[in-house]
């Protein structure tokens, strides 16, 4: 089978998988093939004195690579195609012409048209992050954890022009760890699509597909994560708030405001244990760096926080200084509208 894979995933070893199958991988997609720079060891620690002397930002975290696409590609000598539209005319043709049997997506930015899902002979297949027909839209793996999913997994389903809505070729479920974070998932998520997709394009060769249409009624769609998704609602339950932390880490902080100031949590936990008489949103307890919150239900024990725009040592002396005493309420925020599923046909 001739492949084009159109994927933004740079840890992921679906090339070697499908490859020792016979497969050929005839090109690779993304929107755009800018890396990032790479620093030795010992500029990196130069850079993290750096930010700690001047009391900088702190990089966003990333989860430990397994796999680094980029180098395989090069290594294979497989065309990296940069497309920042997939259903342009131009980009059409240029597929016509490399004559290949199926297109594989996973994590792709943009949405597929007519012309460009009836080029390959198969078709086009996806694999999206979650049990469809359930957690259908964009970034369902932040969904999952908010909403403190207990499973997950992945779904291999026939590419049209409905989003995530064409025919279940076929799933995996996985497990949710209790601590588990959205770059934990997903990287666990990521590996099992390229088992998944590898078995499927086995299948799409072999003439071997059982597809099984989606059940609508059961489906259900949640659109982007807003600003007003990562705000803290204190009237929510300790772990609750942990679940929406859990599903921003490790790339970002919650965001919530005590007396008008932006404050940025890290790292959390949440406690249970009868009132203290507060109310939500109260500040309980206080030591350095760290605050003991009354949720609508149990206690959320913040273990790192930052005061914006402050970092490092700085913020650190900022926060006894800015940070009011105990039995002062963080700021109350309305719910993000959009936070709950939407049904559609």
């Amino acid at each position: 089978m001739r492949l084009l894979v159109l994927s933004h995933i740079a840890d992921w070893d679906f090339g070697p998988q499908v490859k020792a199958y016979g497969h050929e991988i005839v090109a690779w997609v993304r929107t755009t093939w800018e890396r990032g720079e790479r620093y030795s060891h010992g500029s990196q620690t130069v850079r993290t004195i750096g930010r700690t002397i001047f009391a900088l930002p702190k990089p966003i975290r990333a989860i430990q690579p397994k796999f680094d696409t980029w180098t395989w590609l090069e290594k294979e000598k497989i065309p990296r195609i940069p497309c920042h539209n997939i259903n342009a005319p131009q980009f059409i043709e240029y597929v016509k012409g490399l004559n290949i049997d199926l297109i594989v997506v996973c994590v792709f930015p943009q949405i597929l048209k007519a012309a460009i899902l009836h080029t390959p002979r198969f078709g086009v297949i996806n694999c999206h992050p979650s049990l469809l027909p359930r957690y259908a839209g964009p970034q369902p793996e932040f969904w999952i954890l908010k909403n403190g999913e207990p499973i997950s997994g992945v779904t291999v389903h026939v590419m049209t022009e409905g989003i995530d809505a064409g025919d279940i070729v076929a799933k995996q479920e996985l497990n949710v760890g209790e601590t588990e974070n959205i770059g934990q998932l997903s990287q666990r998520q990521h590996y099992a699509a390229a088992i998944l997709l590898t078995n499927v394009v086995n299948a799409i060769a072999q003439g071997a597909v059982d597809l099984k249409p989606q059940n609508i009624s059961e489906r259900t769609y949640f659109g982007k994560k807003t600003a007003a998704d990562t705000m803290v609602d204190w009237t929510g339950s300790a772990r609750q708030i942990l679940n929406l932390l859990r599903a921003l880490q490790p790339y970002e902080p919650l965001t919530a405001y005590l007396n008008g100031r932006t404050i940025k949590i890290y790292e959390a936990d949440p406690q249970e244990g009868a009132a203290l008489g507060g109310v939500p949103g109260q500040i309980m307890a206080k030591t350095l760096g760290r605050l003991l919150v009354q949720t609508g239900k149990g206690y959320l024990e913040i273990q790192s926080y930052e005061i914006v725009p402050f970092h490092g040592w700085i913020n650190r002396i900022l926060q006894k200084i800015l940070m009011p005493p105990v039995g002062y309420r963080f700021d109350l925020v309305l719910p993000a509208t959009n936070q709950g599923p939407k049904k559609v046909s």
